[in-house]
């Protein structure tokens, strides 16, 4: 709840986010020039399934750089969140880039942060241009329900004892569908909310579509 009411703040009239009121250009604005995503199918089933995390990043790299005309070797560094995959899927996402037509020159390194980390990614490309670390970078995510097996992320096996002795670090091995039915329980967010939600999200996007804002 405090995430969601958190991202609502970045659209009141008094943010510093540019999901409200639009202020002065300045020296250290962070704009975004190209986006892309691939279609979202069923896990397990959907027409992706059998689709490799690489493969699904590469159209969406070849299509930020054709949309925004910017020159591949220009952009130094590519940041991408992933949570499934060993490593945060690091070398799938070098393999796209290298795929896409992105030159060596290019870094790229992944982020895992449970349920935001494609958004990391974005934050963290943001906080680099405005720190002056890099002038252009991506930042997105990507992951695949289909090609992950949940029940195989920790083997408890392989922990200490004192794991089990502390309450919340032994809740970390709960599954993550379980945790999400105990947060929408204890705040009340019925699936009704959560639908009305996602609704106005994507009227959100839509709208930002067709004023050209993204």
């Amino acid at each position: 709840m405090q995430r969601i009411a958190q991202t609502n703040k970045h659209f009141a009239k008094d943010t510093t986010y540019n999901g409200g009121a639009i202020g002065p250009k300045r020296d250290d604005d962070v704009v975004i020039i190209g986006m892309a995503r691939t279609a979202m199918t069923r896990a397990k089933k959907g027409p992706q399934r059998d689709t490799g995390l690489e493969s699904m990043l590469k159209p969406c790299l070849e299509a930020v750089a054709q949309q925004s005309g910017i020159d591949k070797a220009l952009v130094e560094d590519i940041i991408i969140g992933n949570v499934l995959m060993p490593g945060a899927a690091a070398t799938n996402a070098r393999m796209a880039m290298f795929m896409a037509g992105y030159p060596e020159t290019t870094c790229v390194q992944s982020i895992n942060r449970l349920c935001s980390s494609g958004l990391q990614a974005v934050a963290t490309v943001t906080n680099a241009i405005r720190a002056g670390q890099i002038e252009i970078g991506i930042g997105g995510g990507f992951e695949s329900m289909s090609n992950a097996v949940m029940s195989d992320q920790i083997n408890p096996n392989l922990l200490g004892e004192d794991v089990f002795e502390n309450e919340n670090a032994n809740n970390c091995l709960m599954p993550m569908g379980i945790t999400s039915e105990n947060v929408a329980a204890q705040f009340g967010v019925d699936r009704a909310t959560q639908d009305a939600m996602a609704a106005e999200s994507h009227k959100k996007a839509a709208a930002a579509l067709a004023n050209g804002r993204l």
